[in-house]
């Protein structure tokens, strides 16, 4: 049985949409039953010793980050997914290394200047630098997207999925994508599918 560890409002969000994708049992441990810190992180490092989440299970398989988690499952549960050719491959493969570092690591800076520190601790230069830094990959993938409805082939793939969960934390960035419509109707098409919308909708209480 596949399981995937940590909270829905971490990057175990991102694994949760690919399962949903993918259509098959799975068992979401989110640490919730855990009352303190200490105690999720040794019930952590029992099974995974860095101690870090999201981490799956699958069978005797242990696997970490995220990127490489959907990777794993869009190849072996969602084929779909995952592209058919080699090439298209090598792209979703591309995509998901540009999500981690050209888009997450400025976006949760931004956040952390912007929504998580109060206004007389904002490092202005870290914010100025990184608001910056971003407008050339945005403004990349919005004249990619200009041309292409998907970023591999024809249908919504793992390298979609994958960018897009990143650009999650852009409400909480404050950054504003106005001047990208290519992304915005993009994003619009990847946040309007059943899966997403069922991983990121909370359970009736």
């Amino acid at each position: 049985m596949l399981t995937i560890y940590g909270p829905a409002r971490s990057r175990a969000s991102r694994a949760l949409w690919m399962l949903a994708e993918c259509g098959v049992p799975y068992t979401h441990d989110d640490l919730t039953q855990y009352p303190t810190m200490d105690e999720k992180s040794a019930a952590v490092r029992k099974v995974y010793p860095l101690g870090k989440i999201p981490f799956l299970t699958d069978g005797d398989l242990l696997l970490s980050e995220s990127m490489a988690i959907n990777l794993y499952l869009a190849q072996h549960y969602g084929t779909h997914l995952w592209p058919d050719t080699k090439g298209g491959q090598a792209q979703a493969l591309q995509w998901s290394f540009f999500a981690v570092t050209e888009i997450d690591p400025p976006l949760v800076q931004l956040m952390i200047e912007r929504t998580f520190r109060k206004e007389p601790d904002r490092n202005l230069d870290n914010e100025k630098k990184n608001a910056e830094g971003i407008k050339r990959p945005l403004q990349y993938l919005d004249d990619y997207l200009a041309t292409h409805e998907w970023l591999v082939g024809q249908a919504f793939t793992v390298a979609d999925l994958n960018l897009a969960s990143v650009f999650s934390m852009a409400k909480g960035a404050k950054v504003d994508l106005a001047g990208y419509p290519h992304i915005e109707a993009w994003l619009g098409r990847c946040y309007a599918r059943p899966a997403y919308l069922k991983a990121t909708t909370p359970a009736p209480k």
